[in-house]
């Protein structure tokens, strides 16, 4: 079995908790308990993970499930190979938002409102001003009914983090947004 990022959740979980049973360690990782069982029985068979018996009492059995140093410098490694991927993900995702923000003011936008989430509205306002953009967030809303009544007129476009506009169009929660006036930020 090659270790994966579901055999690093189930290591990172023993690593963080004491897991005395597969159950405890598929609701910890999120993880189905038949894959916990199937990545156990790997982690078993490599020595990165160990059973003991933490229970002194002879008429009851208890196990806890615990990594071996072999399971700790595997995880080390695994946490290092995802973080760095998660990163390339992350600088994948600025640069396509740059090229989008850049297109959108070639075409002559400056005055934008964004619906979606916060942190992707503080993503944007960076890369605006770190690309010294000719384009203002003039403002923000996370929710779609919350631009009900608001002044088409004073934006050029609301920017749309749902990239399905004809589904938001069907939902009609924009009656007072002219189709034109939004744009999939996607």
């Amino acid at each position: 079995m090659k270790l994966s990022e579901k055999t690093f959740q189930v290591l990172d979980a023993l690593d963080r908790q004491e897991i005395s049973t597969q159950r405890q360690l598929a609701d910890y990782s999120g993880i189905s308990l038949g894959q916990v069982n199937y990545i156990l029985k790997s982690l078993l068979k490599k020595g990165l993970v160990k059973v003991d018996n933490f229970r002194k009492n002879p008429d009851k059995i208890g196990y806890v499930y615990l990594l071996t140093p072999k399971g700790i410098e595997a995880k080390s490694r695994l946490a290092v190979r995802f973080v760095i991927r998660k990163i390339r993900e992350y600088d994948e995702i600025r640069e396509r938002l740059k090229e989008r923000l850049v297109a959108i003011e070639r075409s002559g936008i400056t005055r934008v409102v964004f619906l979606g989430p916060t942190i992707i509205k503080e993503l944007i306002n960076n890369l605006i001003k770190e690309n010294n953009l000719n384009i203002q967030m003039i403002d923000h809303y996370r929710e779609y009914k919350e631009l009900k009544g608001f002044n088409p007129g004073s934006f050029d476009v609301a920017i749309l983090f749902d990239d399905d506009l004809e589904r938001v169009l069907n939902m009609g929660e924009l009656p007072d947004i002219p189709k034109e006036k939004l744009l999939s930020l996607w």
